[in-house]
């Protein structure tokens, strides 16, 4: 049983609110039947609504986190969330460029939605060069979509202009997210070089809606580690997140 366990990596920051970060990870993880080897890469004090405070875990701790990891487990997809610190960034990239067969998925995380900054300002270039360049998958929200593309972004129309142009630039997927745009049919594209695929779900307006593009990024590395296509990958975490969430409302608010 356990050698027939799909393995990947989640490296990410800790969430004391369990709402995204690498514990939530984890239970993505586990509800698509998936084993998560979680890299922690700082600590946070943070609630639904704010970060309060971070403190970056040790580079070569995180180093030493994925190299045990890789030594002893068929990792089959790597997806990266926080890493605040170009320290940590190239900690990171140096590992995983040794294992370049992982589907690796990058969340392009660089301020939280109340506004604080989870990127350190330092780390930002080498997230460009370092971290971004090794990605299968990229999957911004729509400011680091802007901020990726030096576009601004108004409309669906121009987000996908603005994937495109990073696809480009990086060699890789963008996972363009129709949440963030106006309209009661959302539409999400993956965008890359000839690919454009798209899942439509109904817009629900949550109370409660902190980690959804954590639990996306996280439901879309676990689809891809099965061994669904891009098109199958995107319905299966689209899906996933939206029960998710309506679940969570359901349960914390009513």
């Amino acid at each position: 049983m356990f050698q027939k366990m799909v393995h990947i990596c989640c490296i990410a920051a800790h969430d004391t609110s369990n709402g995204a970060g690498i514990t939530h990870d984890c239970i993505v993880a586990h509800d698509f039947g998936i084993m998560a080897h979680p890299v922690i890469t700082a600590i946070t004090t943070q609630s639904f609504y704010n970060v309060e405070k971070i403190e970056p875990i040790y580079p070569e701790i995180v180093k030493m986190q994925l190299e045990s990891i890789f030594r002893n487990f068929p990792i089959a997809a790597i997806k990266i969330g926080m890493l605040y610190d170009p320290e940590t960034i190239k900690a990171v990239a140096g590992t995983i460029s040794q294992h370049p067969d992982a589907i690796t998925i990058v969340d392009p995380i660089i301020k939280s939605s109340g506004g604080e900054n989870l990127l350190a300002r330092k780390g930002y270039n080498t997230l460009k060069e370092e971290l971004l360049p090794l990605a299968n998958i990229i999957t911004p929200n729509r400011n680091e979509l802007e901020q990726l593309s030096e576009m601004a972004i108004n409309s669906i129309d121009d987000a996908l202009k603005a994937a495109q142009v990073i696809s480009s630039q990086y060699k890789c997927n963008v996972l363009v997210k129709g949440g963030h745009f106006d309209g009661t049919i959302l539409e999400d594209f993956l965008i890359g070089n000839n690919l454009k695929t798209s899942v439509t779900h109904e817009r629900r307006n949550y109370r409660y809606n902190h980690g959804s593009g954590c639990t996306l990024s996280t439901a879309l590395t676990c689809a891809l580690a099965l061994g669904y296509n891009n098109q199958e990958a995107l319905r299966h975490a689209v899906n996933y997140t939206t029960k998710y969430f309506d679940s969570m409302n359901i349960s914390m608010f009513e």
